[in-house]
């Protein structure tokens, strides 16, 4: 009597998906009761795989709401089938995340338009909004006790998701505390390689200090250098303020030159004028040439009004001939053409005629008009 009132609850509770008049054969079982801890949902979700042998495999997941740039996503953005296919929120809740009405013809181009050169706005200017991002493991039926995951996907809700013939086990929202504690359990029984990616998923939950102490005992006690290197980059990638020591000091004085030079990469995510200060820093005064060069390489990235007069302060004085030149070239990457002047400059009057070329050979690369027309001068002999 129990089996066949489960079973009929389970029937109840798979659903084939028919979203947006696309019909999709994905299958969805939902959690009956969302509100319950996210370690119980988990536990459920097992068994309703495990008895009612789903041969394929079989996906579970959880969401999570966090602040994200309003034009940004976090996933696979197929823009052939993105408009053709639904997302992952129409899936699980038969509508988009974020209705916008059906446009059509030149107001849907419009838009799109708008899109795209609102994408191209700095990353500080843009504005936050909260997104739905789920984070889906999946499993292979003779996985040990599901303890070892096959599978991660990482997606905003208002993506596609490539699911295969697995069915999705929903359980719903958890808070960032609790999936940090789930995933954390799952980081020490899964390969070396699975490790790394769950170690991206865990530094999204970024309203949990528990990810945070955990990425940063990673960079410490990790047991590879990838995967150390990995947390100084996922720390970068918070932007908190408190961390930049953190990641000067491993730039600096870490054993590792990878996980060095994934701090300065770290460092180089940061937003803050603090952030640009430090790496002016490392860039001046670094303990190796390999340092130094990913600093200087980074700050030709960085809005920093500091950076171009360090640069070019580098470019006339460094002792190193390698690093002036490096100078140089983050000079020229510089955006709206904001080290033209000084490359012009360099090309002009370096002493070096090696750091000379190389000012005129990225003078060259420039689409700058001031840049084809000191180029005249010189042929010129002027």
């Amino acid at each position: 009597m129990n089996h066949s009132r489960n079973s009929l609850v389970l029937a109840l509770l798979i659903v084939p998906v028919f979203s947006s008049g696309l019909a999709t054969g994905q299958s969805i079982i939902r959690h009956p009761d969302v509100g319950q801890p996210l370690s119980d949902k988990w536990a459920w979700a097992v068994k309703e795989a495990t008895g009612n042998k789903l041969t394929e495999g079989v996906w579970i997941g959880y969401g999570i709401r966090r602040w994200m740039g309003e034009n940004s996503h976090m996933g696979s953005f197929n823009s052939a089938d993105w408009r053709s296919r639904p997302s992952l929120h129409e899936l699980l809740y038969g509508q988009k995340e974020f209705p916008e009405g059906e446009l059509e013809g030149e107001e849907a181009v419009r838009r799109e338009a708008r899109r795209a050169l609102e994408g191209k706005k700095k990353r500080e200017d843009e504005p936050k909004v909260v997104k739905g991002v789920a984070i889906l493991l999946g499993y292979n039926t003779s996985s040990k006790s599901f303890s070892e995951p096959v599978k991660l996907i990482v997606s905003n809700l208002s993506l596609t998701v490539e699911l295969g013939d697995r069915p999705l086990i929903w359980l719903g929202n958890a808070s960032h505390d609790e999936g940090v504690v789930h995933l954390e359990k799952l980081f020490g029984q899964v390969p070396a390689k699975f490790r790394e990616k769950l170690l991206f998923a865990i530094s999204i939950h970024d309203s949990s200090q528990r990810a945070y102490a955990f990425m940063k005992k990673q960079l410490n006690e990790g047991e590879t250098e990838k995967l150390r290197g990995s947390a100084a980059f996922w720390i970068g990638q918070a932007d908190r303020q408190e961390d930049i020591p953190l990641l000067v000091e491993t730039a600096t004085d870490d054993r590792s030159k990878h996980v060095r030079e994934q701090a300065v990469f770290g460092l180089s995510q940061m937003r803050s004028e603090k952030a640009s200060l430090a790496l002016i820093d490392l860039a001046k005064h670094g303990t190796t040439t390999e340092v130094r060069t990913k600093a200087i390489f980074w700050l030709g990235q960085k809005a920093s009004e500091k950076v171009v007069p360090m640069l070019k302060e580098m470019a006339y004085n460094d002792p190193d001939t390698k690093l002036q030149k490096e100078a140089v070239f983050a000079l020229s990457r510089r955006k709206d053409g904001d080290g033209v002047k000084e490359l012009i400059q360099i090309a002009r009057s370096h002493e070096k005629g090696e750091v000379r070329r190389q000012a005129i050979f990225w003078l060259g690369q420039s689409k700058d008009p001031r840049a084809l027309e000191a180029l005249a001068e010189m042929v010129r002999g002027k």
